[in-house]
């Protein structure tokens, strides 16, 4: 879920227009997002699993450009590995099993059968793990926070990265717009600014106030967690979406794909939600 360019003339005639069309966007996708979470089990498998088969796409797509080929059964029957070995099932029948962490390990060996058995591409491998970390791995999450502490609370537990997530990008894109004058990352996303990541701060802390506030009895984190809670996951969003813009630059290419025409890839619209994700699941763990 990504804004894009923070900086640029504030009197560009179709700034508003793009702020609106990809607001739009947005919020379509999180409440598509947010109604898929809400059904449960399933609809989650088959749209994980889903998200899993484009992403995977569109890393390997990007990646051709400089030369590079994935494992792609690593990356996707892995992935299903990953997935199914984040089911809740098994945590609430087994809780002392670190499922996840038996699945990586059976894919890695997997991963290194395969390129013993067929050319030892050690660069092929290397690539291919970065892409099951960046997208199997952390999809797997979902999962795991969808049903954290439990089906009926985790539904609030998940719309916490999504919320902050749209919140910091607006915000990002809104401050960096008017303020932004300091370069955040300008080798990877020169539009990126200082003030807009700070924007993008404190629109997240607001969202997620103003969320608190209507669903208090539901709310997963105390008050005083807010604002640590605001703070990292605004954070997690920006580094997830300067992630993706580093691995675009170096593959070259101005959008991971054409999921959404005029709006760029699947990845361009989740790359926040990947990092954010994953780090809920560790703050709710930690305060819980």
């Amino acid at each position: 879920m990504d804004l894009k360019t923070e900086a640029g003339s504030e009197n560009n005639g179709g700034a508003k227009d793009s702020l609106l069309a990809r607001t739009v966007s947005s919020v379509q996708g999180l409440l598509a997002l947010a109604f898929i979470m809400w059904v449960g089990l399933p609809l989650v498998i088959p749209t994980l699993i889903g998200l899993l088969w484009l992403a995977t796409a569109e890393l390997r797509d990007m990646l051709r450009h400089k030369g590079v080929e994935l494992n792609m059964h690593f990356l996707r029957f892995g992935g299903i590995v990953m997935l199914s070995f984040s089911l809740p099932q098994l945590y609430d029948t087994y809780p002392h099993i670190p499922w996840r962490e038996i699945a990586l390990g059976l894919v890695l060996i997997g991963a290194f059968s395969y390129e013993l058995l067929f050319g030892g591409n050690i660069q092929r491998f290397a690539y291919s793990l970065m892409a099951f970390i960046y997208v199997p791995w952390t999809l797997g999450f979902f999962l795991l926070l969808r049903y954290l502490p439990n089906a009926e609370q985790g539904i609030w537990t998940l719309t916490l990265p999504l919320i902050a997530s749209f919140a910091t990008d607006t915000g990002a894109y809104i401050v960096g717009r008017r303020y932004g004058r300091h370069k955040l990352a300008p080798t990877i996303s020169p539009g990126k600014t200082v003030e807009g990541s700070v924007g993008g701060i404190l629109f997240s802390f607001v969202a997620l106030l103003a969320y608190a506030g209507i669903v208090s009895e539901a709310f997963p984190f105390g008050w005083v967690e807010l604002l640590v809670v605001s703070l990292v996951l605004s954070l997690a969003a920006q580094l997830g979406d300067l992630t993706e813009s580093m691995l675009k630059r170096y593959c070259g290419v101005k959008d991971s794909g054409s999921f959404l025409p005029g709006h760029g890839g699947l990845l361009d619209r989740m790359d926040s939600l990947l990092f954010s994700v994953p780090i809920t699941f560790y703050l709710q763990v930690i305060f819980s």
